[in-house]
């Protein structure tokens, strides 16, 4: 083990296999699951087969010596976002996020407090989702969420979604914003297909988190933390046209970016020292994306990018663990 394990890893994706197999034999919401060579194909009703689930995407023991290797404590794991569930409909979507966070929670209580769970919530009825948030909070230890950036029923800067970030500025869970698959950018890269990932998502979590800001999210509920996966896409690093085009008074598009928290899955050195220093330490966070990243395959520290920059030893540890160490209230239990 490294000098760093006290580190924590806020963005990773896992699926439990206990839920794909109860899925397969129950047919959950309409859903069919088929399984070949230990690879799980799920299929939602009327929709087409979607990626398969596999290999490090299924096992919560085998990231453990990763995380060992890469000086880091923890990993909070969320559920690939393929298999969140949202076109499912309202009280199909409700139970499918219940019964995935119960699945969730089971599979990383296992690793001794080293793997902690992100809430899913169906966001169709944000009333519901609150609820389940609350009980996601309350009944299974979760402390983080993940949201799609992107949902198939509504915009998240529409006031229908108060309800969500009430509740999350109440329980003091943050609520981590990611980019779907295939979001409204998709569009733009029919002919670039392995650009959508590249700069789609990032154009996609720019959008949102902008659309946030002006919708005034922040000015309701002053205490909602928001974390930005990727860097927060584009969004940092276009705070000075985002200001000269906002044409308001008072606060700039600016001071409410830096409201935001982000990760490090940045990949490169001078976007991070940029980030840190336009952010503050104090807001940014290691992320790996484990589970669909060839990060944990590529020999690559997670701390590599950070120790490039140059930075001094307080900040580092901010980054690596103390702010999310405080964010997502995770004890040092060594």
């Amino acid at each position: 083990m490294t000098a760093d394990i006290d580190g924590v890893d806020i963005h990773a994706h896992g699926v439990p296999a206990r839920f794909l197999e109860t899925v397969r034999k129950t047919g959950l919401a309409g859903a069919r699951v088929e399984v070949s060579d230990g690879r799980y194909v799920l299929t939602f009703p009327g929709a087409v087969p979607l990626r398969p689930v596999a290999g490090i995407m299924l096992e919560f023991e085998q990231r453990l010596k990763w995380l060992d290797e890469q000086g880091m404590r923890h990993q909070m794991v969320a559920p690939w976002l393929d298999v969140d569930g949202q076109e499912l409909p309202r009280a199909d979507g409700q139970e499918w996020a219940r019964q995935l966070n119960d699945a969730l929670a089971e599979a990383v209580a296992a690793t001794g407090g080293r793997l902690l769970a992100h809430a899913t919530l169906h966001m169709a009825d944000a009333q519901a989702a609150a609820r389940e948030l609350e009980r996601a909070a309350s009944k299974l230890g979760m402390t983080g969420c993940m949201v799609r950036t992107n949902l198939p029923q509504g915009h998240l800067k529409e006031d229908r979604y108060d309800a969500v970030w009430e509740a999350a500025q109440s329980l003091g869970i943050p609520i981590v914003l990611h980019p779907p698959t295939d979001g409204p950018s998709t569009c733009m890269f029919q002919e670039l297909p392995r650009f959508k990932g590249l700069f789609g998502r990032l154009i996609d979590t720019t959008v949102v988190a902008a659309q946030l800001i002006q919708s005034g999210v922040f000015d309701r509920y002053p205490d909602l933390r928001l974390v930005l996966v990727h860097g927060g896409g584009f969004l940092p690093y276009q705070t000075g046209r985002f200001d000269r085009e906002s044409g308001e008074k008072g606060k700039l598009p600016s001071d409410y970016v830096k409201k935001f928290y982000y990760d490090t899955v940045l990949m490169s050195p001078a976007a991070l020292r940029l980030l840190l220093e336009f952010i503050g330490a104090g807001r940014v966070m290691i992320g790996s994306d484990y589970g669909a990243s060839p990060k944990e395959r590529s020999g690559l520290k997670l701390t590599d990018a950070l120790d490039a920059t140059g930075v001094d030893g307080a900040t580092r540890n901010k980054v690596v663990r103390e702010t999310a160490q405080s964010l997502f209230r995770i004890g040092n239990s060594r």
